[in-house]
């Protein structure tokens, strides 16, 4: 995997790139924009009821097995993310797979980097660890959310613009990038109000900025149109999953196409990775929080959630660049970049993390993801493997700032040690190497005597006599003295 280490943008805030080399000042501020705290607010109150909507947890692919397939990545969230559906292959990711193989007559496998809780700003984070040179078409569908959150129209178009840098310097030469709009906000059921209508103005605005970066970027743009909604299915359903990945598919079939037929000299073969994990239990954690979680850990955390009055407590597990939760999926993202998060310090510290209020802590005075979901307070305990590896924590989360004496070091130690043996017993059992016979040791001595170039019989400590040998063995008597 490749791993990039992005330069922030140098320009002072409110500027631009202007043609002619210098940076022009932007004047993009509006009066609705007064609503922002509001506006905050209001997805914040959303986000906890989201719980109990309806979307995948598995994993976010849909692979073809051919050789030639094309390969697409998704990098967004609101409608990439698959509210209403049960599964990645009934959301977007899996309905633009075929919907792409339709459109030109070839397999496609489709990846989907991101989630409901990736903004603008945590974008590059979330594909830190993604090998962008893998794919033939990269599909750009972030912005939803900060619509809803009014994120400032400069911000956005300065993160946009690094976002389009770091996809553009880490794809491959042949690969094309595709700039997606935001579609009507309140075609979301969630948003279909008067505030939705404030998102949806600010959506329209930074919709006119992205179609700029794309002009400028020499990149393609288009908007997705309005989701569809049904009375049984408010928040999303397969059907209009579909609809939105024929129109991404018609649109990024010539792209592809292009890059299939008139590059094929330049065009390396895509093999997309199978995910894998450094802790032997890691797999088994991810298939489980699939659906839900243990039932151990999720009763775990119904007991912390009590005892310490918090809003969440979860298990979390730390494989390479990612954090996973165990349990709680349905609350948190299923996977989130390691740099966002708090447990990143508590793994790396190996000890108990309390932060009262992370605004006033400078670790995460400026973290994006916990801008979104306001929580401030946290607590963890580190987590091992039964090797003694740090491989995870038991934490817990609050959206108002707490004091750390709220917290007794020995009743979190305790529910760590008993999540500790929750997922130490995740780990495969490895059978103790039974003895060998007397016959498999004289072949293994054989065998090492041979690789050696040593005579065989040297292999048990003995020097090999050849058989012409001049010197004569000993005979012994029969009183047990040899004689020459």
């Amino acid at each position: 995997m490749t791993r990039t280490v992005d330069h922030h943008d140098s320009r002072p805030p409110g500027t631009a790139p202007a043609t002619g080399g210098t940076a022009a000042p932007i004047s993009h501020q509006h009066r609705y924009e007064r609503l922002r705290p509001v506006m905050k607010l209001w997805y914040l109150w959303w986000l906890s009821r989201s719980r109990h909507v309806l979307s995948p947890r598995d994993e976010p692919a849909a692979r073809s097995t051919a050789r030639d397939a094309d390969t697409v990545l998704i990098v967004g969230n609101g409608p990439a993310h698959g509210w209403g559906v049960g599964s990645h292959d009934l959301a977007l990711t899996g309905q633009l797979s075929r919907a792409s193989s339709e459109a030109t007559g070839r397999p496609c496998s489709v990846d989907y980097v991101g989630d409901e809780m990736m903004s603008i700003e945590s974008t590059r984070a979330w594909l830190r660890d993604t090998d962008l040179g893998l794919y033939d078409t990269v599909v750009v569908l972030v912005g939803l959310n900060d619509a809803v959150r009014l994120t400032p129209l400069d911000v956005w178009e300065r993160e946009l613009r690094l976002l389009v840098s770091t996809i553009g310097r880490r794809s491959h030469p042949t690969a094309r990038t595709v700039l997606v709009g935001v579609p009507p906000v309140r075609s979301a059921k969630a948003f279909d109000s008067l505030l939705g209508s404030v998102a949806e103005l600010h959506g329209e605005r930074m919709n006119a900025l992205t179609e700029l970066v794309a002009g400028e970027s020499g990149l393609e743009y288009f908007r997705l149109p309005a989701g569809l909604r049904r009375p049984d299915t408010p928040h999303g359903c397969a059907e209009g999953y579909r609809r939105w990945a024929q129109t991404i598919a018609h649109r990024i079939a010539p792209t592809l196409d292009r890059v299939h037929q008139g590059q094929l000299d330049e065009r390396l073969p895509r093999h997309l990775p199978e995910r894998s994990f450094e802790w032997s239990g890691g797999s088994r954690l991810v298939a489980q929080a699939a659906t839900g979680g243990s039932d151990t850990l999720k009763q775990l955390a119904k007991e912390a959630e009590k005892e310490f009055g918090v809003d969440v407590a979860v298990v979390s597990m730390l494989d390479g660049s990612r954090l996973w939760y165990a349990m709680n999926t349905e609350l948190l993202p299923v996977s989130i970049p390691r740099e966002l998060t708090f447990c990143d310090v508590t793994v790396a510290a190996d000890e108990l993390v309390v932060v009262e209020d992370a605004r006033q802590d400078a670790r995460f005075a400026d973290n994006p993801y916990l801008d979104l979901n306001h929580g401030w307070f946290y607590a963890g305990h580190p987590i091992h493997s039964s090797t003694g590896e740090t491989i995870g924590t038991f934490c817990l989360h609050n959206t108002r700032p707490r004091k750390a004496s709220s917290v007794s070091p020995d009743a979190l130690r305790a529910f760590a040690l008993r999540a500790e043996a929750e997922l130490q017993s995740y780990e495969p059992v490895v059978a103790p190497p039974q003895p060998l016979t007397r016959r498999e040791r004289r072949e293994a001595e054989a065998r090492a005597a041979a690789a050696a170039g040593t005579p065989v019989g040297s292999a048990t400590g003995f020097a090999a006599i050849p058989v012409s040998s001049p010197v004569s063995s000993p005979v012994a008597t029969s009183a047990g003295r040899p004689t020459p």
